[in-house]
């Protein structure tokens, strides 16, 4: 495929064909509260996009999966925003269970620093 078509789609015909047009909407989180990818699974070699899932966070601990991605970065400025491609894909419900382990051990983890901290 030439550099043309990915500027214009984005996406290989591949990555086009498993996946469809709904694209996540508004991506944002205050103070942690709000929707986030989280995952990179299922690399392209062709267009080098991934699947990510978007969840909805609570502090930025991953609570509710509200669907996988085939997600592709097209600029990132981290201390303000990233900008990106993404096209809906079936549910990848490994990367959804990594996701959640993760996250709660993180969670747990904080909260009994909190409780060894206040206990001093």
């Amino acid at each position: 495929m030439a550099e043309e078509d990915f500027v214009a789609v984005g996406f290989c015909s591949n990555c086009r064909g498993e996946s469809t047009d709904e694209t996540p909407g508004n991506v944002s989180t205050t103070n942690g509260i709000g929707r986030k990818f989280y995952g990179s699974a299922d690399p392209c070699a062709v267009c080098g996009s991934v699947v990510r899932t978007l969840w909805w966070t609570f502090i930025d601990v991953p609570i509710v999966p509200r669907g996988s991605y085939r997600y592709k970065t097209i600029s990132d400025d981290e201390i303000r925003m990233s900008r990106f491609w993404a096209r809906r894909t079936r549910t990848h419900w490994d990367q959804i269970i990594k996701t959640w382990v993760v996250g709660f051990a993180i969670a747990v983890a904080v909260v009994v620093a909190i409780v060894i901290y206040k206990g001093r």
